[in-house]
């Protein structure tokens, strides 16, 4: 059966970062075999699945909502499929889940654990990141973010380097959530590097209570373009995204937003003018919390904006992006 590991972690924690490194790390060593990706994002746009690479890796993004609560039979459809699409390159090595920042891991374990995915797979492990800068507060704004720790195998923190003090509080307050767990620490490639060696030699999970009571009642939707879902506690709303951008003013703007727009996530064409270029490329843009930041990629890629948060609309999104807007959509568009 091959092997299958759930990477969970809340809004920002790093899961689409870490993701990135394993497949740098594969691809620089020339890692044989094949590792597939099943992406899942809250609402009906996703961007985590843009952001990934191809190399040696089959994706499948599940959009639309959460896996654990409305997307249970396109996982099971999704898994066979990648299986059964891969058995004339001779088969998968391992299949990696990336929740959504909301998920629950309790019914995506038991949804591995029945059939007809029982027949194909196993559950490795359940990969929990911890984000040190934002764990303690993140607590208060979904059930999910202790969850996430408390079904967790193996914790990961991330982000210490830049957390100070609050590393030490978020460790201790998952510890208690969690005191069996063992803890993987380290900068990016570092936890890269331990991803890889455990999909190489998946461990076989065996000390796992899920035979308790679950309350999992939420209400679900999925909306067109513009609109709000609705999933443990947390809003998603998203936009396209049309014409060049000024990369600096677009930053400037998602900084300034309120605080409740937890994580917002972005593709764009943009012009960055605080490096003297006017070449015009592809960006990623982020926010987690109140901190920005954006890097380059390959284009073209879908040009869109998504944010996440406790009751965010889509209005004061769309209103930094309008406001950063340098040339019209001809010849730009949407790809």
């Amino acid at each position: 059966m091959i092997p299958i590991v759930v990477l969970t972690g809340f809004l920002g924690s790093g899961k689409t970062t870490l993701l990135n490194a394993l497949m740098a790390r594969r691809q620089a060593r020339g890692a044989r075999g094949r590792i597939a990706l099943v992406v899942n994002e809250l609402g009906e746009v996703g961007i985590d699945g843009a952001l990934l690479p191809g190399e040696s890796t089959r994706q499948v993004e599940l959009a639309g909502g959460c896996v654990c609560c409305v997307l249970n039979d396109d996982l099971d459809r999704a898994i066979l499929e990648l299986i059964a699409s891969n058995q004339a390159a001779g088969g998968l090595d391992a299949i990696v889940i990336e929740t959504t920042g909301v998920a629950e891991p309790l019914p995506i374990v038991w949804a591995l654990e029945r059939q007809p995915l029982a027949a194909a797979v196993r559950l490795a492990a359940v990969v929990t990141l911890v984000d040190a800068t934002h764990f303690v507060a993140s607590r208060a704004l979904s059930v999910a973010v202790d969850e996430q720790v408390v079904h967790g195998d193996v914790l990961v923190l991330t982000k210490a380097e830049v957390a100070g003090p609050e590393a030490a509080r978020a460790r201790a307050a998952a510890a208690a959530l969690q005191p069996r767990a063992p803890w993987i620490d380290g900068d990016t490639a570092a936890v890269a590097a331990w991803l890889d060696d455990l999909l190489a030699d998946p461990p076989v999970r065996t000390d796992a209570d899920h035979g308790h009571d679950h309350d999992h009642d939420h209400d679900h939707a999925a909306h067109a373009h513009g609109a709000i879902g609705e999933a443990h506690g947390i809003t998603s709303v998203w936009t396209p995204i049309e014409g060049v951008l000024d990369l600096e003013d677009l930053l400037d703007g998602l900084e300034a937003l309120p605080a409740s727009y937890i994580r917002i996530k972005g593709i764009a064409q943009v012009v960055d003018g605080r490096t003297g270029s006017a070449t015009v490329h592809f960006a990623a843009f982020h926010r987690v919390g109140l901190r920005v930041s954006s890097e380059l990629i390959d284009g073209p890629a879908p040009t869109r904006a998504v944010a996440l948060g406790a009751g965010v609309q889509v209005g004061p999104l769309r209103a930094c992006i309008d406001a950063a807007v340098i040339s019209s959509a001809e010849g730009h568009g949407d790809h």
